[in-house]
């Protein structure tokens, strides 16, 4: 049984009776396809003996709530955290501490790579489950039974694999792993929009040449400002496809836009001028400002040389550690990690398993022989 909170009093007397809990069930539905920011229509919470659905739809001061996660000595369990955090921050500018994911554990043990929730609670707990309410609109009142059961389902059953995916890591001497992975979720600022820096993000970014990364910046920046603003998709103002046309095609006067596809005349006339100037202000400046794409060495016959070592760190350690080896690093990642002249794969649990061994070798540190046809590696 479930208890569905829509007042004030009823969610204080919820979290008078939770306010010891040591950890936390903790999802959220929401919708987002007409709007910048995701808009919060239910939380779903489960203690070790409660579960509860959250409207905050209904209940205008959710400060109590967000204290009451706040609090550093109890656990919070998610599963793919990332966008429950996104909201969390939004709406309260902070983000709690005690995270724990349970996607990525799954994926630190070997069971699954990014793994969805439905197939993660059939792969632990044998439970199908079911789907039908994964597209409803959780903005429109009332919902439904059916709705609610579904929505509570993401968290009743995150409280019966928590202690089982606890367990298996503790065993298995992983839990530490976890360590930069959590940290990074609890990081605010990957949650604060970035004006500046969404050109990176523009699908088709690669296609320009430097001088036209100025244009593209500034225009991005405008379309994301706007898209914070008036909180609307940045698709509704402009597609990645116009921006990358209008930087393609050298626009240089308002006729110019005519020619770009999928620019509406009424855009033009409400826009075209302050596009021009930021295409002029980007084309301004000196080349020491430009901005830059990660810079990328061409993979010649050496480097794919290297990379096959590599590889064999990874499947080495894979093996170590009984992990699947695309679950550590695939080719294309490593080959990647070579064209931008790192020597380090990625700051998460991943990272921690091969950093340390791949600086070693590209740095000569270490030597790998065959003795009775077993892989040795010395350092």
């Amino acid at each position: 049984m479930f208890e569905y909170i829509d007042n004030s009093e009823a969610l204080s007397g919820y979290l008078e009776r939770v306010d010891s809990a040591k950890w936390v069930m903790l999802d959220t539905e929401f919708i987002r396809e007409k709007t910048y920011f995701p808009k919060l229509c239910l939380i779903q919470v489960a203690t070790e003996t409660t579960q509860a659905c959250i409207d905050p739809l209904a209940i205008k001061d959710l400060s109590p709530f967000f204290d009451w996660i706040y609090r550093k000595e109890m656990v919070k369990v998610f599963h793919a955290a990332w966008q429950d955090l996104e909201i969390v921050y939004q709406l309260s500018d902070a983000i709690p501490s005690s995270i724990f994911d349970t996607q990525i554990a799954a994926a630190v043990l070997g069971l699954g790579d990014q793994m969805g929730y439905a197939r993660l609670v059939e792969q632990l707990l044998g439970v199908q489950l079911d789907k039908s309410q994964s597209r409803t609109d959780w903005s429109r009142r009332p919902l439904s039974q059916k709705q609610l059961e579904y929505a509570i389902g993401d968290v009743t059953y995150l409280r019966d694999m928590y202690p089982m995916l606890l367990q298996q890591l503790e065993e298995s001497g992983r839990l530490s792993w976890l360590q930069k992975s959590f940290s990074h979720l609890e990081d605010a600022t990957q949650y604060e929009p970035d004006p500046r820096g969404c050109w990176k993000r523009v699908k088709g970014v690669h296609l320009l040449k430097p001088a036209q990364l100025t244009a593209l910046r500034e225009l991005a920046a405008w379309r994301e400002e706007q898209a914070i603003k008036k909180d609307l998709p940045r698709r509704w103002l402009l597609s990645d496809e116009v921006l990358i046309d209008i930087v393609r095609m050298k626009v240089a006067d308002l006729e110019s836009f005519q020619q770009v596809r999928g620019l509406k005349p009424e855009q033009i006339t409400r826009n075209g001028k302050l596009w021009l100037s930021l295409i002029e202000k980007g084309q301004a400046l000196p080349r020491e400002e430009w901005p830059e794409l990660p810079k990328k060495r061409k993979l010649d016959a050496q480097l794919a040389l290297v990379a096959d070592l590599l590889m064999v760190l990874v499947n080495q350690q894979a093996r170590e550690n009984n992990i699947s080896p695309q679950m550590i690093a695939t080719r294309s990642q490593v080959e990647k990690m070579l064209s931008e002249g790192r020597d380090n794969l990625s700051d998460d649990w991943r990272g921690s398993l091969m950093n340390e061994v791949f600086a070693d070798l590209l740095n000569g540190k270490i030597v790998m022989r065959i003795e009775n046809l077993q892989l040795k590696i010395d350092t």
